[in-house]
């Protein structure tokens, strides 16, 4: 049985939110027909993207469901954030936790 989060499964699967938006678009593009487009452009893709995050959330919770993958638990999801960047917020926050469970054993 495969342990994996949604937003994990659906990165896999090339729907990530970081996919949303262009970043150039708010650079010096000129006003106009052209610039019209072009958003019209990343709307449509912002829109798919929104479409396939769904089908494969809908896809995620019927594995779920038929035991196919399990989502991590608590303690999981803490292990995994512990294990990043020392100077994250996050990471200190997250081994902190964990170090507090541990001595409330």
């Amino acid at each position: 049985m495969q342990v994996i989060d949604e937003e994990t499964h659906l990165t896999t699967h090339n729907a990530s939110r970081q996919d949303y938006g262009d970043a150039a678009l708010h650079k010096n593009i000129p006003m106009g027909n052209i610039r019209k487009r072009l958003v019209e452009r990343q709307n449509a893709k912002d829109c798919d993207l929104t479409t396939r995050r769904e089908a494969l959330r809908n896809e995620y919770n019927d594995k779920v469901i038929s035991g196919e993958i399990r989502p991590p638990t608590r303690i999981e999801r803490l292990i995994a954030t512990a294990s990043g960047m020392d100077e994250k917020a996050a990471t200190q926050a997250a081994r902190r936790l964990l170090e507090k469970m541990r001595k409330s054993e």
